[in-house]
Protein backbone atom coordinates (compact mmCIF):
# COMPACT_ATOMS: atom_id res chain seq x y z
CA UNK A 1 0.00 0.00 0.00
CA UNK A 2 1.41 3.37 -1.02
CA UNK A 3 0.46 6.71 0.47
CA UNK A 4 1.53 10.28 -0.25
CA UNK A 5 2.66 12.48 2.64
CA UNK A 6 3.55 16.15 2.86
CA UNK A 7 6.79 16.99 4.68
CA UNK A 8 5.92 19.59 7.31
CA UNK A 9 9.13 20.00 9.29
CA UNK A 10 12.75 18.90 9.00
CA UNK A 11 15.01 18.45 12.02
CA UNK A 12 18.59 17.26 12.12
CA UNK A 13 17.78 13.55 11.87
CA UNK A 14 14.01 13.31 11.37
CA UNK A 15 11.13 14.73 9.43
CA UNK A 16 7.54 15.36 10.39
CA UNK A 17 5.10 14.27 7.73
CA UNK A 18 1.37 14.91 7.39
CA UNK A 19 -1.15 12.44 6.03
CA UNK A 20 -4.61 13.63 5.10
CA UNK A 21 -7.32 11.30 6.32
CA UNK A 22 -9.45 10.35 3.38
CA UNK A 23 -12.77 8.64 3.20
CA UNK A 24 -14.58 7.23 0.22
CA UNK A 25 -17.66 8.91 1.68
CA UNK A 26 -16.54 12.24 0.20
CA UNK A 27 -17.69 11.15 -3.25
CA UNK A 28 -20.98 9.57 -2.20
CA UNK A 29 -24.26 11.35 -2.95
CA UNK A 30 -25.86 10.06 0.27
CA UNK A 31 -23.12 11.41 2.52
CA UNK A 32 -25.35 13.82 4.47
CA UNK A 33 -27.97 11.15 5.23
CA UNK A 34 -25.56 8.35 6.11
CA UNK A 35 -24.18 7.71 9.60
CA UNK A 36 -20.78 6.76 8.24
CA UNK A 37 -20.62 9.97 6.22
CA UNK A 38 -21.50 12.07 9.25
CA UNK A 39 -18.83 10.33 11.35
CA UNK A 40 -16.22 10.78 8.61
CA UNK A 41 -16.88 14.52 8.77
CA UNK A 42 -16.46 14.56 12.54
CA UNK A 43 -13.12 12.75 12.42
CA UNK A 44 -11.75 14.21 9.22
CA UNK A 45 -8.44 16.00 9.28
CA UNK A 46 -4.88 14.83 9.23
CA UNK A 47 -2.32 12.82 11.16
CA UNK A 48 1.29 13.77 11.86
CA UNK A 49 4.13 11.23 11.94
CA UNK A 50 7.84 11.45 12.66
CA UNK A 51 10.06 9.43 10.34
CA UNK A 52 13.83 9.23 9.81
CA UNK A 53 15.10 11.92 7.48
CA UNK A 54 15.43 10.88 3.84
CA UNK A 55 18.23 12.33 1.76
CA UNK A 56 17.32 15.35 -0.34
CA UNK A 57 13.90 15.96 1.24
CA UNK A 58 12.88 19.53 2.10
CA UNK A 59 9.91 20.97 3.98
CA UNK A 60 6.94 21.29 1.65
CA UNK A 61 7.90 18.27 -0.49
CA UNK A 62 5.49 15.42 -1.12
CA UNK A 63 6.90 11.95 -0.56
CA UNK A 64 5.46 8.49 -1.11
CA UNK A 65 5.90 5.79 1.51
CA UNK A 66 4.94 2.15 1.14
CA UNK A 67 3.86 -0.37 3.74
CA UNK A 68 3.89 -4.09 3.03
CA UNK A 69 0.63 -6.03 3.14
CA UNK A 70 2.06 -8.22 5.92
CA UNK A 71 2.84 -5.16 8.07
CA UNK A 72 -0.57 -3.65 7.30
CA UNK A 73 -2.35 -6.86 8.34
CA UNK A 74 -0.31 -7.05 11.57
CA UNK A 75 -1.11 -3.45 12.50
CA UNK A 76 -4.80 -3.83 11.65
CA UNK A 77 -5.09 -7.01 13.72
CA UNK A 78 -3.40 -5.26 16.65
CA UNK A 79 -5.74 -2.30 16.41
CA UNK A 80 -8.93 -4.33 16.09
CA UNK A 81 -8.40 -7.61 17.92
CA UNK A 82 -6.32 -6.61 20.93
CA UNK A 83 -8.89 -4.16 22.38
CA UNK A 84 -11.72 -6.66 21.85
CA UNK A 85 -9.67 -9.40 23.45
CA UNK A 86 -8.85 -7.12 26.39
CA UNK A 87 -12.54 -6.29 26.84
CA UNK A 88 -13.58 -9.94 26.96
CA UNK A 89 -10.64 -11.11 29.08
CA UNK A 90 -11.24 -8.29 31.57
CA UNK A 91 -14.93 -9.10 31.80
CA UNK A 92 -14.23 -12.83 32.14
CA UNK A 93 -11.63 -12.36 34.89
CA UNK A 94 -13.88 -9.97 36.80
CA UNK A 95 -16.65 -12.56 36.53
CA UNK A 96 -14.37 -15.05 38.29
CA UNK A 97 -13.64 -12.65 41.17
CA UNK A 98 -17.00 -10.82 41.36
CA UNK A 99 -19.58 -13.32 40.06
CA UNK A 100 -22.65 -11.47 41.36
CA UNK A 101 -21.72 -7.86 40.61
CA UNK A 102 -22.51 -6.93 37.01
CA UNK A 103 -21.47 -3.30 37.45
CA UNK A 104 -17.96 -4.25 38.55
CA UNK A 105 -17.69 -6.74 35.68
CA UNK A 106 -18.68 -4.05 33.19
CA UNK A 107 -16.31 -1.48 34.66
CA UNK A 108 -13.37 -3.92 34.70
CA UNK A 109 -14.10 -4.96 31.10
CA UNK A 110 -14.28 -1.34 29.92
CA UNK A 111 -11.18 -0.46 31.94
CA UNK A 112 -9.20 -3.25 30.31
CA UNK A 113 -10.44 -2.04 26.91
CA UNK A 114 -9.26 1.49 27.68
CA UNK A 115 -5.93 0.23 29.01
CA UNK A 116 -5.34 -1.77 25.83
CA UNK A 117 -6.03 1.31 23.71
CA UNK A 118 -3.54 3.35 25.73
CA UNK A 119 -0.99 0.54 25.49
CA UNK A 120 -1.46 0.29 21.73
CA UNK A 121 -0.97 4.03 21.39
CA UNK A 122 2.53 3.68 22.81
CA UNK A 123 3.42 0.36 21.17
CA UNK A 124 2.41 1.25 17.60
CA UNK A 125 4.54 4.11 16.41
Amino acid sequence: MKEDFEVIEITRDSMTIKADRQSSCNSCASKSACGTGVLSDLFSGFSLFKRPLQKGVKAGDTITLEISSKELFLRASQLYFMPLLALFVGAYLSNLFFPSNDIVQTLVGLSSLAASLVLLRFLIR
